[in-house]
């Protein structure tokens, strides 16, 4: 029996591994990706006259991207955050708008038969290009028929603020309908991770979220009328990033929306940030670069080491369930041999 109880532990660790290395929640199949990270964590806060926006960038792809929508007669220059697509994840553009998105499970789009057919993608190009303020942004959202866009599926929702202070999350709610979740007028936040704010049993992962929690708790203690600082926000960011063989935080944005810059960090690393004035970015025609360029060579180096370690963690896996299934099996094969001689000893079969 003890040998039995033995093995069945050795399984359920084996499985337990097994997994951590292979597992996602069951509520990232709902998105047909199993990549589909249900971790990124985005937040506006307005205190005073200051406003910040920040956000953890959370996927598989480590390489990550920066480049501009350059401005014309009829619309603003964006500087844009992402991948290889140059499709925006994020960004802001040169009236202090920002915009970052969180992947939640589809939901179908009702139809708005009134509403304008979009060209492009309507939060991440249409009102980033059009729109200097929460408000525009709006009124832009709800004059197009988003039945038209993201595949008529909405599997995300996203969080968007202005220099004023204003911020909205954008989502559907369970009907499909377009709405709004607004920040409060004046001081305060905005936050949401990976449920949906106005429809929370759409989410991915546990809700109430851990991270929602933590951002919110931490929001709440900076004191009324106090620049909450950069360095405090940054702390934020690195108590709810996350690491792993499939998901890593892979790149984390301040933004302060007043002044127009962009503190950007790669891969966690939130002691070594890059100072990007969106303005000067947007003015020199910044042409797709990889985000890591900005970054000293060391900073690139531990993220690579970081990563490669990831990556070769199952293996370790794998290799010390296939010892500890040989050790096991040598020690059943020695518990069998001494009962067998004690059997020979004693003269009963």
């Amino acid at each position: 029996m003890k040998h039995i109880n033995t093995f069945c532990v050795a399984l359920f660790i084996v499985l337990e591994l097994s997994a951590s290395v292979n597992g996602y929640s069951v509520e990232s199949r709902e998105t047909g990706n199993p990549y589909t990270p249900g971790s990124c964590t985005i937040f506006a806060v307005s205190q005073g006259e200051l406003v910040y926006f920040g956000n953890n960038e959370d996927w598989y792809d480590p390489q990550t991207w920066y480049w501009i929508m350059p401005s014309s007669d009829s619309t603003y220059g964006v500087l844009c955050f992402g991948y290889g697509n140059l499709f925006p994840q994020g960004g802001v553009n040169e009236m202090g708008l920002a915009f970052d998105a969180n992947s939640l499970p589809r939901i179908t789009v009702q139809k708005n038969p009134e509403g304008i057919k979009p060209y492009q993608a309507i939060v991440n190009t249409i009102i980033m290009k059009q729109c200097a303020t929460v408000e525009e942004a709006i009124a832009t959202a709800e004059a197009y028929d988003w039945s038209q866009c993201y595949g008529g599926r909405l599997d995300g929702q996203f969080l968007l603020a202005d220099a004023s202070g204003d911020a909205v999350v954008i989502g559907a709610d369970s009907a499909g309908r377009i709405v709004f979740t607004r920040k409060d007028a004046g001081d305060g936040f905005l936050v949401s991770t990976n449920f949906n704010r106005a429809y929370p049993y759409n989410r991915l992962g546990r809700y109430p979220c851990p991270r929602y929690e933590t951002t919110v708790s931490m929001l709440s203690r900076i004191p009324a009328e106090e620049d909450p600082g950069v360095d405090y926000l940054v702390s934020i960011l690195d108590a709810v990033h996350a690491e792993g063989r499939r998901i890593n935080t892979l790149y984390s944005n301040i933004i302060d929306l007043k002044n127009g810059v962009v503190y950007l960090y790669y891969w966690h690393q939130f002691q070594h940030p890059v100072t990007l004035r969106v303005s000067e970015v947007i003015a020199g025609g910044q042409k797709p670069a990889l985000i890591k360029t900005l970054f000293p060579q060391a900073v690139v180096d531990r993220a690579a080491a970081e990563h490669k370690l990831h990556m070769a963690r199952p293996l370790y896996i794998v290799g010390g369930a296939i010892l500890f299934f040989v050790l096991l099996i040598a020690s059943l094969l020695r518990f069998g041999a001494r009962r067998i001689s004690e059997s020979n000893d004693t003269g009963v079969p």
